[in-house]
């Protein structure tokens, strides 16, 4: 085929590259200094209590209110619950194991290499992520406890402190969150919906008063769409409200998302408006200011009419029904029946393990390798006589906890958390600062202002808050594993080398003998997504269908987790220094200019959906959804055409035949007619849009191979 390239849009060194990274990872947000106090403050009070009863082994305290779930406080107390039961299990297996097998030192080997699986495999397949790093901590901790000589009755003591220590850190995470919740007076059901809706609200008005879109409000309105609005139907779901408010919270929420669709697809499609459909954009965004202010202030809102001007954009029309049945539904007037359909079903009894906990063998397989990276780092110590090398079984437990981004990224934020919490903190502060402190009040701002900057890090995007985890991780077991300053550069040498030596062979289990490189993660994810959108396109909606509505959900939320995950991984490429670097980046550049359009196809995808199920039936007839359903085949060809190119790619670079270079199947006629007939069913805006994204994606994929360079 022809060498035509398209030209890399990220041209910098890794150097450049990584300035403007950590600048834009470090950089504040809403809410950012909030979560990062209230970590500071739990891991703070932790120590303290720790320090102040004198708890042997306490580092694991302190770390575990630093990971501890915060999401709310509902969550955070159902996770204190269940990582007390997580607790109690470790509380009862290690000691009874030890005492049974411990004594005789083949048995013994036999018992850490089973238990250290075990730990391994619930880290892997456990659903809920803070009992999994709960058993990490506390699983590898009393293992390090049973190799030292003694009596078993104080190996015994040393595990139930241990055990105690990550308690407190639970116990006292509750209290903080419960305390900021009490301050903070805000219904998260209403805080969401209203978010969502003065984002539509921002987006009419712009939309009316000004030329261009804001790139920060296109990313709002784009960030609402992907997200939707599932989380606020589990939380309707899982609340106390009456069965009549209930349902009228559902029937708001469903009619909310559907606004949010509608509106993300007029920002993608008609960016400029006529005077007419303006002032409609402007009244609307009138109306919704007073539906968003009555909810505020918990009356009911006035049953709003149709704006007097009519509009000639048959999604702003959408967006007019939406906004007057929001206000009778609030009131009672309207029926909530219809919206049945949309109530989120959660299961009576909560998930223990994922799905395919026993059914898939990547978990299997991921067991043994931690397994195998805990005994290396066991067999190392016993064999060298070093037991202060012990913490590098525990790191390998929550190196095992992160598994986003490339090989390459994960072994940087390990090393430089490594060094920077253990040898610039946690050594540091023994030269330079510990010698001049004679209190626990001293010590307390140290390990304040570290854990502060431990969390800062922690709470970027998931490109960099591994590496926050690791700073706290080296920092706690130097400092805070005994009840009293320490100065022994000895014992902090040990420790840090020991959480050096997990890093070292989780990369060499891991890494080295099941490599497999960011680049070639992104490529199959996106891959995977073309399909899935050719599902999504293929798929026809019933009105108010519970089952089909429940799939198209479920559909759903795998396409915008491939978002993510394509999105984890190209930025994961640059951390990944070899010879094929440059074409590495390219083939990055382009998934990360087609997925763009990739989202903006998704959208509009999902607002034809929402079209063809909820539009009035007078305006959608036979003949319009037999158009439908024959433009989504055409989508469905093209999607599974580019898949499977990209898919060849991986193994080879093919050669696409001349006939198939162009823009494959031809599009219906009746997209090109334009008639006032067309534009009245409401899809040819649509339609049009979705062509352009696609011909344009087929386009530059035929243009030049995917890892081409210039």
């Amino acid at each position: 085929m022809a060498s035509a390239t398209v030209a890399r849009t990220d041209t910098r060194s890794f150097g450049a590259w990584f300035v403007d990274f950590l600048r834009s990872e470090l950089a504040p947000y809403p809410g950012r200094g909030l979560l990062v106090a209230r970590m500071v403050i739990s891991a703070t009070i932790t120590m303290i209590l720790i320090m102040t009863f004198r708890i042997p082994g306490g580092a694991v305290g302190p770390l575990y209110a630093f990971i501890i779930s915060r999401e709310n406080l509902v969550s955070s107390a159902k996770s204190a619950l269940n990582v007390s039961i997580a607790f109690g299990a470790c509380a009862l297996f290690v000691p009874i194991g030890g005492r049974m097998f411990g004594s005789i030192p083949l048995t013994h080997f036999c018992w850490e290499a089973v238990s250290i699986f075990l730990i391994f495999f619930l880290i892997r397949t456990l659903d809920n992520y803070t009992i999994a790093s709960g058993i990490g901590l506390i699983g590898t901790t009393a293992l390090a406890i049973w190799y030292l000589p003694g009596p078993a009755e104080r190996n015994v003591e040393l595990t139930l402190w241990g055990v105690l220590a990550p308690t407190i850190g639970a116990a006292v995470t509750i209290a903080v969150e419960a305390v900021f919740h009490a301050f903070q007076k805000q219904d998260e059901l209403t805080l969401g919906i209203h978010h969502r809706l003065k984002t539509i609200e921002d987006l009419l008005r712009c939309l009316a008063d000004c030329e261009v879109i804001p790139a920060d409000l296109d990313r709002r309105i784009t960030q609402e769409a992907m997200v939707g609005v599932g989380g606020l139907r589990r939380f309707v779901t899982r609340s106390n409200y009456t069965r009549i408010y209930r349902a009228q919270m559902n029937a708001v929420v469903s009619l909310t998302g559907r606004s949010v669709d509608f509106a993300a697809a007029i920002a993608h499609t008609t960016p400029e408006l006529g005077p007419a459909d303006q002032q409609v954009a402007r009244e609307l965004a009138q109306q919704l200011a007073s539906i968003q202010q009555c909810m505020k202030d918990g009356c009911s809102p006035p049953v709003l009419e149709w704006v007097a001007t009519p509009s000639t954009l048959p999604l702003l029309r959408e967006l007019e029904e939406m906004f007057s049945l929001i206000p009778k539904v609030l009131e009672g007037s309207a029926s909530l029946e219809e919206f049945e359909a949309f109530t989120e079903r959660v299961q009576p009894q909560s998930r223990i393990f994922v799905r395919d906990a026993f059914q898939n063998p990547e978990h299997l397989r991921y067991a043994l390798s931690g397994c195998l990276a805990g005994m290396l780092c066991y067999v190392t110590y016993m064999v060298l006589g070093w037991p202060g090398l012990a913490t590098s079984v525990t790191t390998c437990a929550l190196t095992a906890l992160s598994n986003i981004g490339s090989s390459r990224q994960r072994q940087l934020l390990r090393i430089a958390g490594a060094v920077i919490g253990g040898f610039v903190f946690g050594m540091g502060a023994q030269i330079i600062v510990l010698p001049w402190l004679n209190g626990i009040t001293g010590f307390t701002l140290l390990f304040a202002a570290v854990t502060a900057f431990a969390a800062w890090i922690a709470t970027s995007s998931t490109r960099l808050s591994y590496g926050g985890l690791q700073i706290a991780l080296a920092f706690y077991l130097i400092n805070v594993n005994e009840f009293h300053i320490q100065l022994s550069l000895t014992i902090a040498r040990d420790r840090a080398l020991g959480v050096l030596l997990g890093i070292f062979m989780m990369w060499l289990v891991f890494d080295r003998l099941h490599p497999k490189t960011a680049v070639k993660q992104m490529v199959e994810t996106f891959t995977d997504n073309l399909n899935l959108l050719a599902k999504l396109s293929a798929f026809a909606l019933p009105s108010h269908d519970a089952g089909a509505i429940a799939r198209v959900r479920r559909l759903r939320a795998r396409i915008n987790g491939n978002f993510a995950a394509v999105n984890a991984q190209a930025d994961a490429v640059p951390f990944e220094i070899g010879p094929l670097r440059n074409q590495h980046m390219a083939a990055r550049d382009r998934i990360r200019r087609w997925q763009a359009a990739l989202r903006t196809f998704f959208l509009l995808e999902l607002a034809l959906l929402q079209y063809t199920a909820f539009a009035m039936a007078a305006t959608v007839s036979e003949k319009t959804l037999r158009d439908i359903e024959e433009f989504d085949g055409i989508c469905v060809e093209k999607l599974e055409a580019m898949a499977t190119y990209l898919k060849a790619q991986q193994e080879a670079e093919p050669e696409i035949p001349q006939e198939k270079r162009q823009s494959g199947p031809a599009w219906p006629a009746w997209m090109e007619v334009g008639s006032e007939e067309e534009k009245q069913r409401g899809i040819l805006s649509l339609a049009r849009e979705l062509a352009r994204i696609l011909d344009r994606l087929w386009d530059e994929m035929a243009a030049a191979p995917l890892y081409a360079v210039e």
